[in-house]
């Protein structure tokens, strides 16, 4: 080839690189985005948070499309485990306390050690919300739970009766609980359960209800000074005197005392928070995620602590949130995961579904009225004491989920069998309990993880 062809061809070249690059950004603009799925459970009012949630996140991340999956809590667990085996999971999902260290095992979940000690959000959440497994990081909890008191104030102030203690400090022993709960529960005619002519078969309003499963029972068991397990996980202790005594009080709220519901009466009825607004029930032992739908009932209601047996007592909890490793977009699902815990963005937080997963959440007065405060009429003014300093200064143990192996399928095989009897009134804490150390062999594993 000559100069001039050489020239020539040059030229024509550079003629051609503005088109090739219009070409080439052409094409990035016409890339499309990363799509997600995310799954989870909730109620309607949650299903509704959440989808505005997604929305906000793919309006600020072009490059990513969530579609967001709710699927019902009674059947949420075959439902993913299905999708799972078929090859069809979701990038990023809620993972059922059951399954978190079985799938982890199973390597279904990402170890995401490595985003937590590089990122600075995601490095500095509660370390007692880790899902762990040996040295993996495989997830943390959504969201910070604990479990609470909610009462309705009318029917308070029908009985002439002061409100739940807001402060730990103030908590009720378990005598004056009980003494409260009798004068709150009335018959058809009026007659509370401390009047002899009190009818227990027409019961119109009962003094307390309360989900009659393990995490409810936990922070009463801790009060008491009980444990589920041993601390290196090969022991069932929910055998030993402090946590039958605890279980054996809560059964007595429902036969001896007669001011809470049996489990029949339970399953006639809506759910608990409609029991709250009706009058039903004058107090509801629950989780903090039942604000986002009492603050939306129209209805005059408040919380307050546990009561205690020998110190006050709650935990902490939350549905663990982890990302599959069949995600083809496991970078932009870890966005995702960052941008559900960011208490500034994600209005979960301010609607009363989920607490905040960093401690300076509660320590720092800026950060604590961002989510107390964000949006008016969600939390009540007793919400400071409840939620900030109940959740950070009493929550002594880590709940077994988070550390226990196979907790979920002891829970399942051993533990709520044997309730079930105490709560039909078919045998006593002990008998029941006794039940389930039989039924426990070879589910206890030990732990998740060496602390």
């Amino acid at each position: 080839m000559t100069d001039q062809q050489l020239i020539k061809h040059m030229t024509h070249i550079i003629r051609l690189l503005p088109i090739a690059v219009l070409i080439l950004v052409g094409f990035r603009l016409e890339a499309k985005p990363a799509e997600l799925v995310f799954t989870y459970w909730g109620s309607s009012f949650e299903r509704q948070a959440v989808k505005k949630v997604i929305q906000q996140f793919n309006q600020q991340h072009a490059n990513i499309r969530v579609r967001a999956q709710h699927i019902p809590n009674s059947n949420y667990t075959t439902k993913l485990a299905t999708m799972a085996a078929a090859g069809t999971a979701p990038d990023i999902a809620y993972i059922p306390d059951a399954m978190i260290s079985k799938w982890a095992s199973a390597g279904w979940l990402m170890d995401l050690s490595d985003h937590f000690q590089n990122d600075p959000e995601a490095s500095t959440r509660m370390r007692q919300i880790y899902y762990k497994l040996q040295d993996q990081i495989i997830g943390t909890s959504a969201t910070v739970e604990t479990i609470i008191l909610y009462y309705n104030k009318q029917v308070f102030d029908r009985a002439g009766l002061t409100y739940p203690p807001a402060r730990a400090e103030e908590a009720w022993s378990w005598e004056q609980f009980v003494s409260i709960c009798q004068k709150l529960t009335t018959d058809r005619n009026g007659y509370d359960a401390t009047n002899p002519n009190f009818e227990v078969e027409h019961i119109t309003t009962y003094g307390v209800a309360f989900p009659q499963s393990m995490l409810f029972l936990l922070p009463l068991i801790y009060s008491n000074g009980g444990q589920v397990a041993s601390d290196d996980g090969r022991k069932l202790l929910l055998n030993q005197p402090a946590a039958v005594d605890a279980l054996q009080k809560m059964q007595d709220l429902i036969y001896r005392y007669h001011v809470a519901p049996t489990p029949s009466t339970l399953e006639s009825m809506p759910s608990a928070s409609f029991m709250l607004q009706t009058g039903k029930v004058a107090m509801d032992i629950g989780g903090h995620w039942e604000i986002l739908d009492l603050s939306q009932m129209g209805f005059d209601w408040g919380m307050g602590v546990l009561p205690y047996f020998k110190q006050p007592t709650t935990i902490i909890c939350g549905p663990a949130l982890g990302i599959f490793t069949s995600s083809k977009h496991p970078e932009e699902a870890f966005q995702l995961f960052k941008a559900l815990g960011d208490t500034a963005s994600n209005d979960l937080f301010g609607n009363g579904l989920w607490m905040p997963l960093h401690v300076e959440d509660y320590t720092d007065p800026a950060k604590i009225s961002q989510w107390l405060n964000s949006q008016p009429g969600v939390y009540p003014a007793e919400a400071r004491s409840v939620l900030v300093d109940y959740t950070i200064n009493h929550t002594p143990r880590q709940a077994p989920v988070y550390w226990l192996r196979n907790y979920g399928q002891i829970v399942d095989e051993a533990i709520t069998p044997a309730l079930s009897l105490m709560w039909a009134g078919e045998a006593n804490a002990q008998q029941a309990i006794d039940q389930a150390i039989k039924e426990e062999p070879g589910l206890l594993q030990g732990r998740l993880f060496e602390e």
